[in-house]
């Protein structure tokens, strides 16, 4: 079990926001491998905290999280699961990953919210807009910055028509099958008792499988997880660990933190 961690002057920076998917990954490596970090956290719903200058030039994706290091920064979750469980990368960690990777979990959290939420059909466009046109006016402001800018607002454009609300239903449909094949994998794989995906210890693949896992109880598709005999068993094991609570990874939205997060 992990114990808690305590952030000191000289540990890494982690800049991070609660709600974010791919944020808690970088936590919950980050705990279970007991390194210290100072978390920075970014408001990166009002007040769009990312693409501030000062953490462009730290993070120039303008996503989260972002992990400083003393020689560099690492800015995809994905490396710093790698670089906080060091040693953990064979052939089965890497298939784990990779699976992982290709999937558009942002898709299916977002078609979710916009078909359960009709306040997230009207709000979730607006944002996306909002998001690019303030990144067009800083691409205006900070010439040196212009191309990223420029680059981030076409996400952001493209993201408009991905998240259309008269589109989602359909977008929802897709990806929730997806995911649910996911889940069959992972069923398929555990059927033979293993503790961990990628054994004997547990490692990278675990913590990006965990956090997936808690974003199908978010997206409420527990049962589906319940319906899987091994999966169930290895889900319960994943999020009774104490370094899931440290890490405060989310599988349901929570009105308080997000609040605490704008504010």
């Amino acid at each position: 079990m992990s114990e808690p961690i305590e952030s000191t002057s000289a540990a890494p920076r982690l800049h991070h926001a609660a709600s974010s998917y791919y944020s808690a990954i970088a936590r919950l490596a980050l705990v279970e491998a007991h390194i210290p970090f100072t978390p920075v956290a970014l408001d990166i719903h009002r007040r769009m905290s990312q693409f501030d200058p000062s953490y462009v030039r730290i993070n120039p994706n303008m996503t989260v999280p972002a992990l400083e290091l003393a020689d560099r920064t690492l800015t995809d979750s994905r490396d710093i699961v790698l670089h906080a469980l060091r040693g953990r990368d064979d052939d089965e960690t890497r298939r784990w990953l990779d699976l992982h990777c290709a999937f558009p979990v942002d898709e299916l959290t977002f078609s979710w919210l916009l078909g359960w939420n009709p306040l997230a059909r009207r709000f979730v466009p607006r944002s996306l807009a909002a998001a690019e046109a303030r990144l067009r006016g800083l691409a205006a402001q900070h010439p040196d910055l212009a191309d990223l800018y420029l680059r981030r607002a076409d996400v952001f454009a493209a993201r408009r028509s991905t998240f259309d609300p008269a589109a989602v239903a359909a977008l929802w449909d897709r990806r929730r099958a997806d995911a649910l094949a996911l889940l069959d994998t992972l069923e398929r794989s555990l059927a033979d008792g293993r503790a961990v995906l990628a054994p004997p210890v547990y490692g990278p693949a675990d913590v990006v499988w965990t956090v997936f896992l808690a974003r199908m109880r978010f997206v409420r598709l527990g049962d589906e997880i319940a319906a899987r005999p091994a999966l169930a068993r290895y889900a319960a094991s994943m999020l009774e660990r104490l370094s899931f609570r440290t890490a405060d990874v989310w599988d349901r939205i929570k009105v308080l933190g997000l609040v605490k997060q704008v504010l």
